[in-house]
């Protein structure tokens, strides 16, 4: 609307000022002069303002059409890309791609172009269509007088380490069960020639980890071979810019699941995620998945999907060692984390995709539980009881949940991961319970209150359901645990020894004593079956000195004081089912300070200082006086 103003008449003797309205109500200038101001609205033309609203309406078409354009050249383009990709890789023999595949690699030949295209790229390596398609920066970088050298990643085929039969060997060894610890991988798509094609430094991490899975003989030296000749290839794929790709992240991502250096390892592998800005990718693809679109382009969803379980991958390890190895904090998931069942309706969902996205869940919530009761924290003893049955109520939600997925599975995979599910849930509500008592400052279980007794005693209860699952099914968990990096074997080790500590603090009766024995050495007889393979070599630092698993040592000897502080005590049928202070007093407080290294230095596992000792000195002679009755 237009306004105008009309001032008063100038007094007599004195020039008339016009006076033009600011657009104020009143006018600035007039208030300011302490005039009166009278104004009026001058109506539209209705002509001209149809005009303006022809005028704006083509504009936005025009904006549309230009639009419109834009994307069909962009798609013409990545079309004519990807049919050239394809007759220079199809029409050569094999001799000749993998010659080049040595010489450069899809993310060894581009340098990863930061920007992230929203343009949707048909590729399924690692060159983006953006950056085939963009032009020069026209801003040109000052010179250095230093540079990174960019030698080409060869695979270890070409270097003449191992055998193409070996690497097919070593290959196919891994996706028998290396890929249900690390589910980030495609059978259908990422097959041995696919790999090779890709990214040699992918294939040189899957090969190093199936050679060391295999038990043949000669087997062991070629895996501490391959593995120091990986890590010198891992240090240029980290220091290079130009080597940053999907591929190189899932290496670095396979190599921090069974290295001794985990946690330094996937945090360059997160850093790269980062830069190639993989954590968009989940975002892009449920969007995708909510609109339905007709006639998308499944290529790039495939793309999308594969970028999103790295990215999952990498979510699920960082949660891990963060919850259990005390690993500061450094990724957490915005929203709700029941969203990414939506990648399960995805035509390239395949069931790895099952145990990946439970663990995602799983793991949140069990970053939620650590936060929560992390020490010192604000909460009194009330409000951490309450949280702890809210978030058992959420872990049994989670657990019915996919149990009902599951269920819907393949036939063949539905026992593994049945069990993974269970023990899972048995493992957190073990460490939540732990973690509370810890929060709440108690050691001594002679002053808990009933409450806090009743919560170390859920804690039992866990500890005996996890041993219980992965016994009773051996087939099923422990024979796969040859597969498994060292966190798997950290738990049932952990989880063993809890367990026999417990029983001594809260014990049940004499036949729990002799059970608990006979299920220890039948799971360290399981686990022997597959703890001497190379899957525990050094380059991993799972092994001890004597060349055993230190996990399973672990194991030995602790049913070894177990043992002994059983032998050592005397009969006493007709005394108190709680055995008197003094009674096993060597043997007990041996088994009671036996903390391994691994569980202080490696990982966070509470509840293996808990301990018993009577504050009143009336029990406390009394008790002595028992034992020399």
């Amino acid at each position: 609307m237009e306004e105008e103003f009309v001032c008063l008449p100038a007094p007599t003797g004195k020039k008339r000022i016009p006076v033009k309205c600011d657009g104020e109500k009143p006018c600035s200038r007039c208030h300011k002069m302490k005039k009166h101001c009278v104004f009026f609205v001058i109506p539209k033309d209705p002509a001209i303002e149809r005009l303006e609203n022809v005028e704006s309406e083509v504009h936005r078409l025009r904006e549309q059409v230009d639009e419109i354009s834009s994307l069909l050249r962009q798609s013409v383009s990545t079309s004519q890309v990807l049919q050239e990709l394809s007759q220079s890789s199809h029409g050569r023999p094999e001799s000749q791609q993998v010659l080049d595949s040595m010489a450069i690699t899809g993310c060894e030949a581009a340098k990863a172009s930061p920007v992230h295209s929203h343009t949707h790229s048909h590729l399924t390596g690692e060159i983006p269509v953006a950056s085939l398609l963009q032009s020069p920066s026209g801003k040109k970088r000052k010179r250095s007088g230093f540079e990174v050298q960019n030698e080409p990643v060869a695979d270890f085929i070409s270097k003449g380490l191992i055998t193409i039969e070996n690497a097919r060997s070593f290959f196919k060894t891994f996706f028998e069960g290396c890929d249900r610890s690390i589910p980030i991988f495609d059978p259908v798509y990422d097959t041995f020639e696919s790999v090779r094609a890709r990214s040699s430094i992918l294939l040189n991490a899957i090969c190093t980890i199936g050679c060391r899975v295999e038990a043949i003989l000669g087997t062991s030296s070629m895996s501490d071979l391959l593995h120091a000749e990986l890590k010198k290839w891992i240090n240029v794929i980290i220091q290079n810019e130009r080597l940053s790709c999907l591929e190189s992240v899932q290496a670095l991502l396979v190599v921090a699941c069974y290295s001794a250096e985990r946690s330094l390892i996937l945090s360059f592998a997160t850093r790269m995620a980062l830069d190639l800005r993989l954590e968009e990718a989940y975002e892009e693809l449920t969007q995708r998945l909510a609109l339905r679109e007709e006639g998308g382009f499944f290529d790039v969803e495939q793309l999308l999907m594969r970028k999103s379980r790295t990215w999952f991958g990498l979510v699920v390890l960082e949660h891990i060692l963060r919850v259990d190895g005390g690993k500061p904090p450094g990724i957490r998931l915005l929203g709700h984390a029941r969203r990414c069942r939506l990648l399960l309706g995805h035509p390239s969902s395949t069931v790895l995709d099952l145990r990946l996205l439970s663990q995602v869940e799983l793991n949140v919530l069990r970053a939620t539980i650590n936060d929560t009761l992390a020490t010192p924290t604000d909460l009194d003893k009330e409000d951490i009881v309450e949280f702890v049955h809210g978030t058992k109520a959420d872990l049994d939600v989670w657990f019915d949940d996919w149990l009902r997925i599951i269920a819907n599975s393949s036939i063949d995979e539905q026992p593994y991961l049945d069990v993974a599910v269970r023990v899972q849930k048995c493992w957190a509500e073990m460490m939540m319970y732990c973690k509370a008592l810890r929060a709440m400052g108690v050691e001594n279980v002679a002053t808990m209150s009933a409450i806090e007794r009743n919560i170390l005693f859920l804690a039992k209860v866990s500890a005996r359901n996890h041993l219980r699952l992965i016994t009773e099914t051996p087939h099923l968990y422990l024979a796969q645990l040859k597969y498994a990096m060292d966190f798997v074997w950290a738990k049932c080790a952990f989880c063993f020894l809890l367990l026999l500590k417990l029983s001594r603090l809260l014990p049940e009766g004499e036949d729990e004593n002799d059970q608990l024995l006979a299920e220890g050495n039948r799971l360290v007889d399981e686990l022997t079956r597959v703890g001497n393979t190379p899957s525990t070599s050094t380059s991993n630092g799972t092994t001890s000195a004597g060349g055993e698993n230190m996990y399973l040592q672990i194991l030995r000897v602790s049913i070894e004081k177990y043992g002994r502080a059983l032998r050592d005590a005397p009969p006493d049928p007709t005394g108190p089912t709680t055995a008197p202070f003094w009674d096993l007093f060597d043997a007990q407080a041996d088994l009671q300070s036996f903390v391994p290294e691994q569980f202080v230095s490696e990982w966070d596992f509470p509840g293996l200082n808990l301990f018993y000792f009577p504050t009143g000195w009336q029990d406390f002679f009394g008790e002595f006086s028992l034992r020399f009755d």
